[in-house]
C-alpha cells in the first residue's frame, strides 16, 4: 500500500480495455466499495433502512474477483462470462442484483462482438444495456435510485460517443452524469429527501464506474486518500449528524408505509418465460422491492414481503428454486456504533477479504489516524493486527476507550479472527484473540528468495511446532499463480497431515506470510 500522500504509478490512458484493464476495473472496484462499505450502510435509508448496502455490493463484487481469479479465463470473453454469472449468483440485496447487470451488460456486449477489447462505442453500449436489464428488472422502478444513476450513466456517454469521443471521453462523461444524477437522488426520492441523503446503491455503482475511470486514466490507487472525501458522502453526513435536511425542495410531511418484513433471496433454473412471468406477478401481490434479473438460463430474484412461505412456494412453482436467503429486517444490526468493536488492520484487499468474510470490518487505510479514530467501539476496541506497522499504528492511539491489539502478521491475525465470540463479553473475547495469536507460530519473508529457499522456510516452520495441525499461506503480489501452486503442491507433498490454508493476500502484503499451530 502505498504510504500516505505517496503518488501512484500513473500509465499511459488507455484506448481500449482488454482482459488486463478488466482485471484491474474488477479489483480497484472491490477496493473501493471494501473502503466505503461501512459508510454506504450507514447512508441505508431506501427502501428499507436495513444497513447492509454496502455490505452487499462488496460481497457481490468480491464473487466476481473471486470467480476470474479461481478459472483463470485466457478470454475477453469467457472472462466476462465468468463474471457476469458470478455476480448474479452472488448478488446480495436488491443493488447487488442490479450491480449484478452491469457485469451482464459487459458480458453481452463483448459475446456479441466476439472481439478481445471494448472502445469507446462499445462501453457506451456496455452501459446502456446495463441500464435497460436493471430497468427491466425491477417490478415497479422509483426515481432517485440507482436505477437513475445508471440511467444516466448510460446516457451521457451515449452522447459522449455520438459526439466522437474516446474511450477516456465516454467514462469520464457516464462518471459525471452518473455523479450529478446521484447528488439530484436526495431530492427525486422521497424518503432520501427526507433523510437529507443519497441513494446508498447509487453510491456504490459510482464508485464502480469511478474506479474503471481510474483504469482508462492509467491511475492506481484507491478512491480513499487521507482527508479527501466526496461531494456526495459529505453533503449526506452533514444531514445525517444534524438530523435536518436543508434542501431546496419540499419533500412532503407524510411518512412511509411500513413495508414488509423479510427480504427473501434465491436463484431459479431450468424454468421457462412464462414461468417467470407468472413467478414476478405473484411476488409483485405478495410484496415489494421485486427484482428478477438475469436469464434466459439463471435469475436471480430478490423481494420484500412479509408471506415468506408464499414467496418460497412461487419460486418452487416456477423452476428449480434453490440457494435461499431470507433475512428478517428486525434482526439486522443497528448502524449506530456498538459498545465494542473489532476491527483488522490490513494492507492488502485479499486479507482484508477474508476478515469482511467472516463478518468483521477490515480496514486498509489504517494509517490514518482521524479514520481509524472514527472507527472504534464507544467502550472498547480489539484491533487484529496483520503487520508490525498496523500494530505500532494500534498500539500508538491514545483514547479513553480501551484499545487491545493483537497480532503482528496476517496469519496471527486470522488465526485470532477464528476463535472470536461476541457473546462472551470483551475480555473474554481478547483473551481468547491473544492466546490465539500466540499459538501460531509465524515466519514474514518481504525479500524473494526463490522458490527453493522458500520450501525451506515453510519446512522449517513446519517442523518448528510439535505436532502441528494447520498451516496458513498468506501470499503477496509478488508471487505469480503459477509458483502459489507449485508451493501448495509441495507442501501437500512433503506434509500430508496438514491442513494447508491458502490467502491471496494481494498488493501490500509481503511475498510470502507462513503460519503455522
Amino acid at each position: 500500500m502505498p504510504a500516505p500522500g505517496k503518488v501512484p504509478k500513473r500509465l499511459m490512458p488507455l484506448a481500449h480495455l482488454d482482459l488486463a484493464a478488466l482485471r484491474r476495473w474488477v479489483i480497484t472496484a472491490r477496493a473501493d466499495l471494501a473502503a466505503y462499505a461501512e459508510a454506504l450502510n450507514s447512508l441505508n435509508v431506501f427502501p428499507v433502512p436495513d444497513g447492509d448496502t454496502g455490505s452487499n455490493l462488496l460481497m457481490t463484487m468480491s464473487d466476481a474477483v473471486d470467480e476470474i481469479d479461481r478459472r483463470a479465463p485466457e478470454t475477453l470473453v469467457s472472462a466476462t462470462r465468468d463474471m457476469a454469472q458470478a455476480t448474479l449468483t452472488a448478488a446480495r440485496g436488491n443493488s447487488g442484483v442490479i450491480l449484478s447487470q452491469l457485469s451482464c451488460g459487459v458480458s453481452e456486449v463483448v459475446e456479441a462482438d466476439g472481439g478481445e477489447t471494448l472502445a469507446a462505442h462499445q462501453l457506451a453500449r456496455v452501459l446502456t444495456r446495463a441500464a435497460q436489464l436493471a430497468q427491466d428488472g425491477v417490478s415497479v422502478p422509483v426515481p432517485g435510485t440507482i436505477l437513475t444513476v445508471a440511467a444516466a450513466a448510460a446516457s451521457t456517454a451515449e452522447r459522449a460517443d455520438g459526439a466522437g469521443a474516446d474511450l477516456v471521453g465516454v467514462i469520464d462523461a457516464a462518471v459525471a452524469g452518473a455523479g450529478e444524477a446521484l447528488l439530484r437522488t436526495r431530492i427525486d426520492n422521497p424518503v432520501l429527501c427526507r433523510a437529507g441523503v443519497v441513494d446508498a446503491g447509487g453510491a456504490g455503482y459510482l464508485l464502480v464506474l469511478e474506479a474503471l475511470q481510474r483504469v482508462v486514466h492509467g491511475e492506481g490507487g484507491l478512491a480513499v486518500t487521507g482527508g479527501t472525501e466526496p461531494e456526495w458522502l459529505r453533503i449526506s453526513r452533514d444531514a445525517a449528524g444534524s438530523g435536518v435536511a436543508e434542501l431546496p425542495v419540499d419533500c412532503g410531511d407524510h411518512a412511509p408505509a411500513d413495508g414488509p418484513s423479510y427480504e427473501v433471496m434465491f436463484l431459479l433454473e431450468k424454468t421457462s418465460d412464462d414461468a417467470v412471468g407468472e413467478l414476478k406477478a405473484t411476488l409483485h401481490d405478495l410484496g415489494d422491492s421485486l427484482v428478477v434479473a438475469g436469464g434466459p438460463d439463471r435469475f436471480s430474484v430478490h423481494v420484500h414481503v412479509d408471506d415468506v412461505a408464499a414467496a418460497v412456494n412461487a419460486g418452487v412453482d416456477a423452476g428449480r428454486a434453490h440457494r435461499f436467503r431470507i433475512t428478517r429486517f428486525a434482526d439486522q444490526p443497528s448502524v449506530q456504533t456498538p459498545e465494542f468493536v473489532v476491527l483488522a488492520l490490513a494492507h492488502g484487499q485479499g486479507v482484508a477479504h477474508e476478515f469482511k468474510r467472516v463478518g468483521l470490518t477490515a480496514l486498509t487505510d489504517w494509517y490514518d489516524e482521524e479514520v481509524l479514530r472514527s472507527q472504534l467501539g464507544r467502550v472498547g476496541t480489539l484491533l487484529l493486527c496483520t503487520s508490525p506497522e498496523t500494530f505500532d499504528a494500534a498500539r500508538g492511539l491514545t483514547t479513553d476507550a480501551m484499545v487491545v491489539a493483537v497480532g503482528r502478521d496476517a496469519a496471527q491475525a486470522l488465526a485470532a479472527a477464528a476463535v472470536l465470540d461476541i457473546d462472551a463479553g470483551f475480555d473474554q473475547m481478547c483473551a481468547a484473540a491473544r492466546e490465539a495469536a500466540a499459538d501460531v507460530a509465524s515466519v514474514r519473508v518481504v525479500g524473494d528468495p526463490g522458490d527453493d529457499a522458500l520450501m525451506q522456510q515453510i519446512r522449517g516452520a513446519a517442523e518448528a511446532v510439535r505436532g502441528a495441525e494447520l498451516m496458513t499461506l498468506v501470499t503477496g503480489d509478488g508471487l505469480t499463480a503459477d509458483r502459489i501452486d507449485a508451493l501448495l503442491l509441495a507442501v501437500a507433498t512433503e506434509h500430508p497431515t496438514l491442513d494447508v490454508t491458502h490467502v491471496a493476500g494481494g498488493v501490500g502484503e509481503p511475498l510470502l506470510t507462513i503460519g503455522v499451530e
